[in-house]
């Protein structure tokens, strides 16, 4: 990566606040954060699936007596995502307050909505490239163009996944993780564990999982290391789910999504369409989502915020 563009992404990548430059000493009571990361995700996704029923109603959205479901109510299922990205945010900082008891610094900060606009450009960006390099080898072609209920189900995804994933993945394992392995291994261990995680969808594949691995894994550690905060990473992940099924009419990690605003016929070799894991899948998206995370990477590195690996006592905070 030639150092012109590594200089734009250091001018355009958020800075990271000065107390985040040094090395977070944030494994004080690591067990108890841990339990505290997995409540906070489980949580998020109960109120995901649990809200959905009585926002339906009180709405009014769909049939009175038929199922719930993505297509049917969109609206509903939109709310209950926002829901949840709330209570995944304000259950962290709750949590992680109590438990540190210092300033909790991944979700501090000023300039936390620039952030998270520039995290949803920097996905918006990247899933767009990846649709127009697939178009151009014939891979994709837009069928029909116009309002579906798939818009909606995209955000939710992207709402959804975004900020729980990205509170559990980054916020907690990876940051506890590095403390101990340092950055590298710690980012290698997260991202296996992200791509493990996505297998068990509906109509995951294997190589879709590798695919997350190297893709996801490592732009969203990136994200976070970057800045030392939670919020680029967030906003990547929410455009990322968000153009890949609501707008490019895509499944998203193997969960069957359906159209977006554009309907799409993939055609070619599952390499390069990614079948029925969605366009993350693909190898394209592999390299250039892998590519864009190194380049992120070497600019925590000039910015001094990768960890080496620790021997000993990691130090209280």
């Amino acid at each position: 990566m030639s150092g012109g563009v590594l200089g734009t992404l250091d001018r355009t990548l958020p800075a990271a606040l000065p107390q985040a430059r040094r090395a977070p000493a944030a494994a004080r009571r690591w067990g108890w954060q841990l339990l505290a990361g997995l409540a906070v995700f489980a949580a998020a996704e109960l109120t995901a699936g649990i809200s959905v029923y009585p926002l339906a109603g009180l709405i009014g959205e769909g049939e009175p007596g038929t199922p719930v479901t993505w297509n049917s109510h969109p609206v509903s299922f939109l709310l209950a995502a926002s829901l949840s990205a709330l209570a995944a945010v304000t259950g962290y900082w709750v949590l992680m307050r109590c438990i540190r008891g210092t300033t909790v610094t991944e979700l501090a900060g000023p300039r936390k909505l620039h952030e998270f606009l520039v995290g949803m450009g920097l996905g918006a960006l990247l899933m767009s490239v990846v649709v127009a390099v697939l178009a151009a080898v014939g891979c994709y072609r837009v069928t029909a163009v116009g309002w579906d209920a798939g818009i909606l189900i995209g955000a939710s995804s992207g709402l959804a996944a975004g900020f729980a994933e990205e509170i559990l993945f980054r916020g907690v394992l990876l940051r506890l993780a590095e403390q101990w392995l340092g950055t590298g291994w710690a980012l290698a261990l997260t991202a296996v564990l992200f791509g493990i995680a996505h297998i068990t969808n509906p109509e995951a594949s294997e190589f879709g999982a590798v695919a997350i691995m190297l893709e996801a894994g490592v732009l969203l550690g990136a994200c976070y290391l970057v800045t030392r905060r939670l919020w680029l990473a967030f906003g990547t992940h929410v455009a990322w789910n968000f153009f890949q099924g609501g707008i490019f009419g895509s499944d998203v990690s193997g969960n069957g999504m359906g159209r977006g605003l554009f309907e799409a016929r993939f055609s070619g070799p599952e390499l390069l369409t990614g079948g029925e894991m969605g366009i993350e899948g693909s190898l394209v998206a592999v390299v250039l989502c892998t590519a864009a995370g190194i380049a992120m990477l070497l600019v925590a590195r000039r910015r001094g915020l990768l960890l080496p690996r620790r021997n000993g006592r990691v130090p209280a905070q």
